[in-house]
């Protein structure tokens, strides 16, 4: 459990299961908040709708005070499970203390709310308490496009038999439901002022007790619900709730059983901490809209939906952890609404969890999806998954192909960075279209399409050569971010530059001058172009298609002061000031595909340092405290370094085979990772370096042979049985019964 007091900056937390968010800050109070929604991406959400604006909690002792103070916590601690705010101060004189703890349990479209209350002298206290809740039914962000408006207004009423408070949205079926496990003095309904807005034209609650606290620890319990479909479904969720028992329990073994999976340790204990806290938040993110699919998000508050780009990254660290069904569940709802909105093999950017598309997707992201298809196969050996999806992964191979429109290998449009008025040919667009050429073919393999995968190999082939060539500066000793002319870049000089900060502005303009003038003999001739040092010149290393020497030297010259702070790898070097964990994690992942793992290591530790600086048990999307506050694409950076590549645990499907290959950090002596789902199995690697000996042992079982790259001078033990040490780096073929074969 992470705990925090509250500060003034006012961070933002999260309770979740993957059917309801509640956004709220860690004083317990539900600020407006929110651009894609003005001022309305908190509250409690059930996706696609709202349900809640907030609730908040008057108390007053009547023995010690005539004074009713709507409370705000003073303290705050996280668990995967929940949140616990604490009310300690500002209650007036009186003993008691209160606790909040909200759950949201799994599989109930809803949220429990227990208020515990310490009375700490001996004798029993009155008290009088209120109950405040707002609600807010509407429909998640762009449901306008799809005919989908919010009702004028949402009417809500006290139903006496059902003891229970009912709203609904004028226009639709979406309906909010809040209950009680005591029986309210009073029901207030309507326009209901509070500390957080006057509730004008909002329907509102106000559950009012006369009660007795006793001496001890009691509590009063709180049950919302909702439902996008049914006002019956709506009763039923909140009665659920209502009559449920170890909703707590319950969510704590999840989290338990989630820990223990992939479970890291021998580093330090707190970076095993951060690792567990990495898969925790990536969990918050898993969003089951019901009708419209289940999948993992971007992030929270302002990205609650999918995206192509953020899960094409993201997925691949879920790969690593074993969660091979959340994987198959985002890449069939990413496909399912490509197809109904492209058609023609492009993959679209973000859709909404009403089912609305909003960016029909940038050109990198068709590619990088088909390398993710693929990587999930290597993963799982689901054959019937790429059968079922390969008419549209032929569409999109041929549409990529389309996009490029001038014959020199490279596709145009936007990549990662949508570098304002460049809609050129991008480094990223290009090494992933690379990569998805080359993974499309080993599809063909897999499916006996044996001559298309000749073609698609060959092409790869061929792109992989223009990349090496056309984007490699080697006076810089970096790949360009761009291909592209003296004439574009003159012309959208200013939107690429953007708005830089007086500091930089004026070396980002020398910078400008310098590149152009060395560009303008060129002409119209294309070339390669270091416009920003975009973060994405590392995709080459990171996809494995930079040539060696170059991806040395390249990498060499990242790891330096110019590209990274003490928090990670900038954005672009132009500006020197924005860090997020997509661009530290994708410098990592390149540093340990290459064999420095010391680097990567390190680069890992930055995106650490940014552990728990705003929200406890968060870090955020750009270090150290600013965006979302959990995103997605942080298990990337994660765990595809340790799992991938320092533990070095690699599945190989199409070639029937499971590799491992460990590449340690120096500084790592002892390292375990433990229970590590696999084709077939589990794994478990324990890694151990004493006086200069190298020890690898590993235990489990599974349905692929092991190949294991052992170190010269590396014993190892597969199931109890020792084997080497080997002279020389050797690649030992080993069933999982622990019996040698074929040394």
């Amino acid at each position: 459990m992470m705990k925090a007091s509250i500060n003034t900056a006012l961070p933002k937390c999260v309770c979740a299961s993957e059917e309801v968010k509640l956004i709220g800050s860690l004083d317990g109070m539900f600020p407006e908040i929110g651009h894609h929604q003005e001022r309305e991406m908190g509250g409690l959400w059930l996706h696609p709708i709202k349900l809640l604006d907030g609730f908040w909690l008057r108390f007053k002792d009547c023995a010690a005070s005539n004074i009713n103070t709507w409370i705000i916590a003073d303290g705050f601690e996280n668990a995967p499970e929940g949140n616990r705010f604490l009310y300690r101060g500002g209650l007036g004189h009186t003993p008691i203390e209160i606790d909040r703890i909200q759950t949201a349990p799994e599989k109930t479209n809803g949220l429990l709310l227990r208020y515990v209350f310490h009375n700490r002298s001996a004798n029993s206290r009155p008290v009088h308490i209120d109950f405040l809740a707002r609600v807010d039914l509407r429909p998640v962000w762009f449901s306008d496009s799809a005919g989908i408006s919010d009702g004028m207004s949402d009417d809500g009423q006290w139903v006496d038999d059902l003891q229970m408070y009912l709203a609904k949205d004028s226009n639709h079926e979406w309906h909010a439901a809040i209950a009680s496990d005591h029986i309210p003095t009073g029901v207030t309904c309507g326009e209901i002022p509070g500390p957080q807005g006057d509730g004008k034209n909002q329907a509102s609650v106000m559950y009012s007790f006369d009660m007795q606290i006793p001496s001890g620890k009691s509590e009063l319990r709180f049950f919302v619900a909702g439902s996008y479909e049914s006002r019956d479904n709506c009763i039923e969720a909140c009665k659920a709730l209502r009559t449920g028992t170890n909703f707590e329990a319950q969510k704590a073994e999840r989290y338990i059983a989630l820990l223990t999976q992939t479970k890291l340790t021998g580093p330090s204990p707190r970076f095993c901490e951060v690792f567990d806290w990495v898969k925790v938040n990536t969990d918050w993110l898993i969003q089951d809209s019901g009708p419209y699919g289940r999948g993992l998000t971007a992030g929270l508050p302002e990205y609650p939906w999918w995206f192509g780009c953020d899960s094409c990254y993201a997925l691949q660290g879920i790969l690593a952890l074993g969660d091979f069904t959340l994987c198959r569940d985002t890449l069939s709802l990413l496909l399912r609404y490509s197809r109904q909105h492209n058609g023609n093999g492009r993959i679209l950017h973000e859709v909404t969890t009403g089912g609305v598309c909003v960016n029909p997707g940038n050109t990198q992201e068709t590619a990088h999806f088909l390398v993710i298809v693929f990587e999930y196969y290597q993963y799982t050996g689901d054959n019937a998954f790429l059968e079922s999806v390969f008419d549209y992964l032929f569409h999109a191979v041929h549409w990529l192909e389309a996009q490029d429109h001038d014959g020199d290998l490279f596709p145009s449009g936007y990549g990662i960075v949508e570098i304002a008025g460049l809609h050129s040919e991008m480094i990223d667009t290009a090494v992933y279209t690379c990569a998805a050429y080359r993974c499309f073919a080993d599809v063909c393999r897999v499916l006996n399409k044996n001559d298309l995968s000749t073609i698609w190999e060959e092409k790869a082939q061929r792109l992989q050569t223009a990349i090496n060539t056309h984007f490699w500066d080697d006076a810089e000793g970096l790949f360009c971010d761009a291909f592209t002319s003296y004439p574009e870049v003159l012309e959208n000089r200013a939107q690429i530059l953007g708005r830089l900060s007086a500091d930089r502005e004026a070396q980002a303009n020398d910078y400008m001058d310098a590149l152009l003038k060395k560009k303008e003999p060129l002409g119209d001739q294309e070339s390669g172009w270091l416009i920003n040092y975009n973060w994405v010149i590392n995709t080459p290393m990171e996809a494995g298609i930079a040539q060696a020497d170059k991806a040395h030297r390249a990498l060499h010259r990242l790891h330096s002061k110019q590209f990274i702070n003490h928090l990670g790898m900038y954005l672009n070097t132009l500006e020197s000031r924005a860090v997020m964990t997509i661009s530290t994690g994708t410098m990592a992942v390149a540093q340990a595909r290459y064999g420095y793992s010391d680097r990567a290591l390190e680069l890992v530790e930055r995106i650490f340092a940014a552990f728990s600086k705003a929200t406890p048990g968060c870090i955020y999307e750009m270090s150290p405290d600013y965006g979302c506050f959990v995103q997605a694409w942080t298990v990337y950076a994660v765990m595809v370094p340790i799992i991938r590549y320092f533990f070095g645990i690699q599945p190989d499907a199409i070639h029937g085979r499971l590799n491992i290959a460990p590449q340690m950090p120096s500084g790592w002596n002892q390292a375990e990772l433990s229970d590590i789902p696999i084709q077939g199995g589990k794994i478990s690697l324990h890694w151990n370096r004493e006086d200069g000996r190298q020890t690898l042992s590993i235990h489990g079982n599974g349905s692929l042979p092991l190949f294991i790259l052992v170190k010269a001078g590396t014993q190892w033990t597969l199931n109890g049985t020792q084997y080497g040490p080997c002279a020389v780096d050797t690649w030992m073929e080993m069933p999982y019964i622990g019996e040698k074969k074929n040394p």
